[in-house]
């Protein structure tokens, strides 16, 4: 099977991973792949709705990275700060607690053996997430741009619990940076019988903020696939 590379166009990654999970899994066309243990299927694609929309239910956005507040010293450090070094401007990935809040973010879930894939369109600024189901953190973790993540759930919410993050991440576009106490906690629920996920997010590193910060971001289910979305390098 040539999975279309006949046409001399290279895929990317993430869809390279797609095809090889549906082969491994023996999924065909029409199937899906189902909840397990009982708990709310995750999987299809979805994006964030804008700032300012208010879904029936009173469901809306609210928060954003630019509003942590920062520790004396945090404060000082971003002085030193380039932002010609933003990772948004080099297309390079920004990290789960900035990614999930750029404007209507679209990702896709993907469960797969003891894992759940997050694909991203924007695959520049968002890369791919792996969130391990079936074991800790380890002992040493290694530093990534979007960190060593686990899930599990908690009732009806799926929790992921992310550490281990490049240094490279910032927190937002101002350029407040983290430490290696760095951690988030994501709540994903499934809400409108699979057509909303509410997505909530704290962020907490007591050697940079003040406080953890939390914001939320409402995602709707798409009758869509995930495309080509490409980055330049904003000069």
């Amino acid at each position: 099977m040539m999975l279309g590379l006949s046409t001399g166009r290279m895929l990317p990654p993430w869809q390279i991973f797609c095809i090889v999970l549906l082969i491994s899994e023996g999924f065909g066309e029409g199937q899906t792949i189902p909840a397990a243990g009982g708990h709310p299927d995750l999987t299809g694609v979805y994006q964030s709705i804008p700032q300012g929309v208010t879904l029936p239910g009173g469901l809306k956005n609210s928060g954003d990275p630019s509003g942590v507040a920062l520790q004396p010293s945090a404060i000082e450090q971003l002085k030193k700060v380039d932002l010609k070094e933003d990772a948004a401007r080099l297309c390079l990935p920004v990290g789960p607690f900035r990614m999930m809040a750029r404007n209507k973010t679209k990702i896709e879930l993907a469960p797969g053996p003891g894992t759940l894939v997050m694909l991203f369109e924007d695959i520049a600024h968002g890369n791919m997430r792996t969130i391990h189901l079936a074991r800790t953190h380890p002992a040493k973790v290694a530093s990534s741009w979007m960190g060593d993540s686990t899930g599990k759930w908690e009732g009806d919410t799926f929790v992921i619990d992310t550490v281990g993050f490049d240094e490279r991440i910032w927190l937002n576009e101002k350029g407040a940076q983290h430490s290696d106490a760095f951690h988030l906690v994501e709540r994903i629920r499934v809400l409108v019988e699979g057509k909303v996920l509410e997505y909530r997010v704290t962020a907490e590193d007591p050697k940079v903020l003040k406080q953890p910060y939390t914001y939320t971001r409402i995602f709707q289910k798409l009758d869509t696939e995930i495309m080509d979305d490409f980055c330049e390098v904003k000069e």
